[in-house]
């Protein structure tokens, strides 16, 4: 350390001249800083020294007693202050015991890939229909939403004009033709070009739907970032961006549920920004299919998400995981996506694709609705099982989905149909309606209290969704670009 700050010293003086215009003063009560922090470093190296020689002194009589010692120091407190015997006092009690976490999960799994079958990373779903009775039902939100990345295969300008400013469009004109419907929204940095370009009609109407919950605002941060290359300063000054253009634009919106299922992995970093931030609740996506697939087993993939170092439980965060392999829609209304994919109404139009396993969605009519949703809710059944409560959540939506009118119209009056079918059919012992991601966690917390589910410490990386395809080649990639944020966060 003396070497360096002298080092320091030397460059400082050999570059005076180039830095003239910061003035002599400046250097000179820098030099005389770094003087003296030379000198106490000098005075705190000999007094080191002097009691590394006394203590190796006492060990040659103490052989029996100094070991115990310092075990005492180390249960007790590390690091403590002579002068001060309450700092760091919160390291004499050890973090709060989780019901599981990273580590026991990596030293416990096989990461073997056995074929799952219908569900190809997972394993076989049975139920029993009469688990459900008219006293306790399954209770199914469905939340449409659309996945809008600021930049990806187009830039972030490219996909508002292009995709964005039709989508937001489209939310506003739908959700006005009936009050049942629900959207969810996360990216504000598109909502804030979008209200840029709005109507004052527009801008009345959005107001409205937040403040009737049929439109919620999930996160409410500027993008939805990385959570691993990311480093905090970014993730917070994101957040205080989104949600300071939420109060000055939208007034007192309460963002309750935080809503990222496009991360490649996720850090307990995150997840303890947004608790702090007030967020009650998140929802997360892509996390290793082998660890969905063993918490699955245990009903464990909603969880209380609290820091390694947390001794109060101050810092837990409820958190719901999808259990599939995507979060398209037909990844999320069960585990078997051929099935899932005739729900999204859009395929198998001229401007859509169509499903890959074969099977085109068909209009809901008198005809089919019945074979329809009893096999819709059979998926619906299957997906409940993974879970401890009989709320059940459905994310219906897609990367840049519900650009139009026709598309809105396709899922809402199919989607409307089956609603109402299914909950006329009294011995299924079904309800299912739309709702927000808050929607859903306040349905759920009517079944059981937050402090009966498990809870969890650690991270979720490195992702993988399939066999060994592990996404961490952008841990390193782009290096320049990598480089050159690092210094223009430096300089925000």
């Amino acid at each position: 350390m003396v070497f360096i700050l002298y080092t320091v010293l030397d460059s400082i003086s050999t570059n005076i001249d180039e830095r003239q215009k910061l003035g002599d003063l400046w250097f000179n009560e820098h030099l005389e800083s770094l003087e003296d922090s030379i000198r106490d470093l000098d005075k705190e190296l000999k007094h080191a020294s002097l009691e590394q020689q006394a203590k190796q002194n006492s060990e040659n009589h103490e052989d029996k007693i100094v070991p115990e010692k310092i075990k005492n120091d180390i249960e007790t407190a590390f690091y403590r202050s002579k002068n001060d015997h309450n700092q760091c006092t919160w390291q004499t009690s050890p973090p709060t015991n989780t019901t599981f976490n990273s580590q026991q999960l990596y030293d416990s799994l096989p990461f073997d890939n056995p074929d799952g079958g219908i569900w190809t990373q997972g394993y076989d779903i049975q139920y029993n229909a009469s688990q459900w009775t008219s006293n306790k039902k399954l209770k199914i939100i469905l939340m449409p939403h659309s996945h809008a990345d600021p930049g990806w295969r187009s830039t972030y300008e490219e996909y508002f004009v292009h995709a964005v400013y039709h989508i937001l469009n489209t939310m506003i004109d739908i959700l006005e033709t009936n009050k049942k419907y629900k959207f969810v929204w996360a990216e504000m940095s598109f909502l804030s070009l979008w209200w840029d370009q709005a109507t004052p009609k527009q801008h009345s109407l959005l107001k409205k739907f937040l403040k009737n919950q049929q439109l919620e605002i999930v996160t409410g941060a500027w993008v939805m970032n990385d959570e691993a290359n990311t480093h905090y300063f970014a993730m917070l000054d994101q957040l205080i961006e989104g949600h300071q253009f939420i109060e000055n634009k939208l007034g007192n919106i309460t963002v309750r549920s935080g809503w990222a299922n496009d991360p490649f992995g996720y850090s307990p970093t995150m997840a303890y920004l947004l608790q702090r931030s007030g967020i009650q609740y998140m929802a997360i996506h892509r996390v290793h299919y082998h660890i969905k697939k063993a918490l699955a087993k245990e009903k464990r993939l909603e969880f209380l998400w609290q820091q390694t170092w947390d001794r109060t439980l101050s810092t837990r965060i409820f958190t719901h995981l999808l259990p599939f392999n995507a979060y398209d829609i037909p990844h999320t209304c069960g585990p078997d996506p051929k099935i899932c994919c005739q729900f999204d109404f859009l395929r198998g139009r001229q401007s859509y694709k169509n499903c890959p396993w074969g099977i085109n969605p068909v209009i809901i009519d008198e005809k089919n609705i019945q074979e329809r949703a009893e096999l819709l809710l059979d998926q619906y059944r299957k997906k409940a099982q993974l879970y401890r409560t009989n709320a059940l959540f459905i994310p219906l939506g897609d990367d840049f989905r519900f650009r139009t009118i026709e598309e809105s119209k396709l899922q809402f009056d199919n989607y409307d149909k089956l609603f109402t079918y299914i909950n006329q059919q009294i011995h299924w012992n079904t309800h299912i309606q739309y709702g927000t991601l808050s929607d859903y966690f306040a349905q759920l917390l009517q079944e059981k209290p937050l402090t009966e589910f498990p809870s969890y410490a650690g991270d979720f990386f490195t992702y993988a969704d399939r066999a060994d395809h592990y996404w961490s080649g952008y841990f390193t990639s782009r290096a320049f670009f990598k480089r050159m944020n690092r210094i223009a966060e430096s300089h925000l």
